[in-house]
């Protein structure tokens, strides 16, 4: 009997090629969709928990809210570690990560630019699980200048020579005025190589981590900064098993009060405590190892982003996002499957009636159309792994992952799959099944098939559905290319064409102006600026009293360290005073502000007042305002314009960012001259360099993926619903072919018998209309709340996405009812 039933079935698909094709192919490439983005999702949720223990491990965050301005810092004091270790027994160990710096590394001719160095604790491998290839990790960072390098590491630098127990040197520069080694030198800036012995060889931080480098050097190397309200380094800490991380969190209270409390009295003049009751905030708080990948944009406001790369994270709002598409795309394809069966099912009531009329019960006949379902899910199925395996690499290169189908790497990847065939199958063939098999065989072998409109209804239910998905899809990629294009096109308030910027300024040290000198002799550059870094989350902060000394009302500020040229370079338009200038030796003591800080200061004439910076050690101190610029954004357009304050740099030293104005034209040429001149100043450091509205398009880069694989999963749910719809085109054209004859016979014309194969479809469409814009609406206004500046939800939006959908389902259509509409009437009233 099973063996007739797979006969049966094979006999079907052959003998409706066209059916069979778009049910099998259309489901394969809803499941391969499906597919591809759960491995996604999957390589997604798995970050950090490669790490034994890991939800025990937490990030110490600094949570600020300064006058109403709020911000979350990853960046701890380097006492905390200790201090947690020795006061809190909940805490079974600690690490800190601090940014070692970029430097040039050598090893005998192999010499490289490197800007992925951490300093770490030797507890480090307590808190992280990493595997040792050599060495200890008891003991491997105990010591000053001791490192641990990665495989990849390793064999850049050593080839295939095991590297522990040799030495890697570290070329650094340091200011002249800050070694007593170095009294007699005439230059400022001394170039000094210092050895690290190699004691531990692991291997290469796993894909799914947060964190990653190639280089670890031992903490115990640098000097401790023991300062409480400086903020450099990362503190992860391992609590016991069963600690309430809230609990904790009452007890990191005491911590602030006991340690930072007196600092905060000595800036503010007023006592921690009442600062919070003004309304402000200083707190720690913890973060689970699980949750950074993940959740820093979204919960704790940081974005871990770093100009090299090292620490990676994303955002759970586009997990939910890519979730829903598959779950979406994967019941467009089933509903197509559902659909075309039971059409197709029509046409087989006589049959059913002679299999019962000669003895067949309703549960074999159910039976046998679930199998037959079962047999195409698993043709489908087969499909769907041989397309994946095509298009795997093609999207692994556009979300920048190393995915991989691998059906044997866990016991339960072939049996969950053998599910989905099953559920799929049961799913599609169940409703046919159940119906035909329920008919009685007189009603049925008397007419050759069923009459009613239950089944309709379903699949126009089903149609419907299929149309709304697809339409919410087409709307949000709509929106979200439109708020690309909003982000690219919107005046920033600087001029941001033409401008190259170098990231790395800082390894010029004092020959940044010879450097600059050297720029301006080209015609092509019209003017050049040394800044601190912009254009990424995580600029520096301080707090500011405006027009007093003490307080308990300081207004939460971000800084950066400009030059005289800043505001020529940048092109950013002045509102009222004077910038920098060489004329006023006071200017070292004087600042501007922009409209945000103005507004936020409530005064509209700050010319001329003056404003405090507390926060760090040393750093109190009263300066004049001179200015006020307009308002640009220097951060992401995901937030509002903050506060801003601009400080002439002090010192002869480079800060990290310089910025180039130059000639509109083929810039190449200029390039070059820039990249020479860097090579005659930078001594050998590699220049990490480009254009500003590249630095701008990277703050922007999960949005840029996120669009043009919302794109392509969106034609292709259209292209599974077309499918759907031009089966079941061909179905009705079918079902009404001696009806259209009969028409065509009594005069009918040929736009009136599209008009009448199309009109169903057409309200179809219509209805999926009004069920897919509010809730497209609803998707799309959440996820513009992650933008400070964005697009308005313009209906324009939604009545394109239907115009377009109803143009396809009409192209589609019409393939099978020009056909039908053009048949000669004696062949359609021949039909049967």
């Amino acid at each position: 009997m099973l063996k007739n039933y797979f006969k049966i079935a094979f006999r079907n698909l052959i003998r409706k090629k066209v059916f069979s094709f778009i049910n099998i192919f259309g489901l394969a490439i809803g499941m391969a969709c499906t597919i591809l983005i759960l491995l996604w999702v999957q390589n997604e949720l798995s970050y950090d928990k490669f790490n034994k223990n890991f939800d025990q491990i937490y990030r110490i965050v600094v949570n600020q809210n300064i006058n109403g301005i709020e911000n979350t810092n990853s960046k701890t004091p380097g006492l905390l570690g200790p201090t947690l270790l020795n006061q809190l027994p909940e805490t079974v160990s600690y690490t800190r990560i601090g940014y070692f710096g970029q430097y040039r590394l050598r090893y005998k001719d192999n010499v490289f630019n490197e800007g992925n160095i951490y300093a770490v604790d030797s507890s480090f491998f307590n808190v992280f699980t990493l595997s040792f290839i050599d060495g200890n990790p008891k003991t491997a960072l105990t010591r000053p200048n001791t490192m641990v390098v990665t495989e990849t590491a390793a064999k850049k630098y050593f080839g295939n020579e095991n590297p522990v127990g040799k030495t890697l040197i570290v070329e650094k520069s340091f200011k002249a005025d800050y070694l007593n080694d170095y009294p007699n030198q005439d230059k400022k800036y001394i170039d000094r190589s210092e050895s690290f012995l190699i004691t531990g060889l692991i291997k290469d931080f796993p894909k799914n981590s947060s964190f990653r480098c190639n280089f670890l050097s031992s903490i115990s190397t640098n000097n401790i900064n023991k300062y409480w309200l400086d903020l450099w380094y990362s503190t992860y800490i391992v609590l016991k098993k069963g600690t309430d991380p809230k609990k904790y969190e009452k007890k990191l209270e005491k911590i602030v009060y006991t340690y930072v409390g007196p600092l905060a009295k000595s800036i503010l003049g007023v006592p921690l405590e009442d600062f919070i009751k003004a309304g402000n905030q200083y707190r720690y708080q913890l973060q689970p190892l699980s949750s950074i990948y993940l959740y820093s944009q979204r919960d704790y406001g940081i974005d871990l982003n770093t100009e090299w790369g090292d620490i990676k994270n994303s955002n759970i709002t586009y997990i939910y996002i890519f979730s829903a598409i598959a779950i979406f795309i994967l019941i467009i394809a089933v509903i197509n499957f559902m659909n075309l069966v039971t059409a197709r099912s029509e046409k087989r009531s006589k049959e059913v009636g002679i299999r019962k009329t000669l003895g067949s019960n309703k549960i074999k006949l159910i039976w046998q159309f679930i199998g037959e379902a079962i047999v195409m899910s698993f043709l489908s199925v087969l499909v769907a792994l041989a397309l994946l395996e095509i298009i795997l690499p093609l999207f692994n290169s556009l979300v920048g992952k190393e995915l991989s189908l691998n059906l044997f790497n866990n016991f339960y990847n072939i049996p969950v799959l053998i599910g989905f065939i099953l559920f799929v199958g049961v799913l599609a063939g169940s409703y046919p099944a159940f119906y035909l098999s329920s008919f009685r065989p007189i009603h049925v072998l008397k007419s050759g098939s069923i009459k009613g409109s239950r089944k309709s209804n379903i699949r126009s239910a089903l149609v419907i559905m299929q149309f709304a998905i697809s339409i919410t899809l087409l709307i949000g990629t709509i929106i979200i290319k439109n708020q690309l294009d909003y982000i690219q096109n919107k005046n920033l308030g600087f001029n941001k064409e033409h401008l190259y910027s170098i990231m790395n300024a800082g390894a010029l040290g004092a020959r940044v102006y010879p450097f600059k000198q050297e720029l301006l002799k080209n015609s092509n550059i019209l003017a050049v600026t040394n800044s601190s870094q912009m254009f990424r989350t995580g600029i520096p902060g301080n707090g500011y009293l405006y027009n007093k000394k003490y307080g308990a009302d300081p207004t939460a500020c971000q800084f950066v360290n400009v030059d005289y040229d800043f505001l020529n370079t940048y092109q950013i338009k002045l509102k009222e005073g004077r910038f920098f200038s060489k004329k006023f030796s006071t200017d070292s003591s004087a600042v501007l502000i922009n409209e945000a800080a103005e507004r936020i200061f409530g005064d509209k004439d700050p010319v001329g007042k003056e404003i405090t910076r507390v926060g760090q050690k040393d750093w109190k101190k009263t300066f004049k305002i001179i200015g006020v610029i307009k308002d640009f954004n220097y951060e992401s357009l995901h937030y509002n314009i903050i506060p801003l304050i601009l400080h002439l740099q002090t010192t002869t030293e480079a800060d990290n960012y310089i910025t180039i104005r130059i000639a509109a034209g083929k810039p190449q040429k200029t390039i070059k001259y820039i990249k020479d001149g860097w090579n005659k100043f930078a001594n050998g450091n590699y220049m990490y360099s480009r254009f500003v509205d590249e630095n701008l398009a990277r703050l922007y880069e999960s949005e840029q993926k996120t669009s043009l694989i919302t794109t392509i999963f969106a034609l292709l749910a259209i292209f599974i619903a077309s499918l759907g719809v031009f089966g079941l085109s061909a179905y009705v054209a079918e079902q009404r072919t001696k009806e259209i004859g009969i028409r065509k016979a009594l005069g009918a014309s040929i736009p009136e018998i599209i008009l009448l194969l199309t009109r169903e479809f057409a309200i179809w469409v219509l209805m999926a209309n009004l069920i897919a814009w509010p809730v497209a609406y609803y998707i799309m206004n959440n996820w513009l709340k992650n933008f400070a500046y964005k697009v308005n939800l313009n209906w324009s939006v939604f009545i394109l996405a239907g115009v377009i959908a109803f143009i396809i389902a009409l192209a589609t259509i019409s393939i099978q009812t020009v056909k039908a509409a053009k048949a000669n009437p004696v062949d359609s009233l021949k039909y049967e």
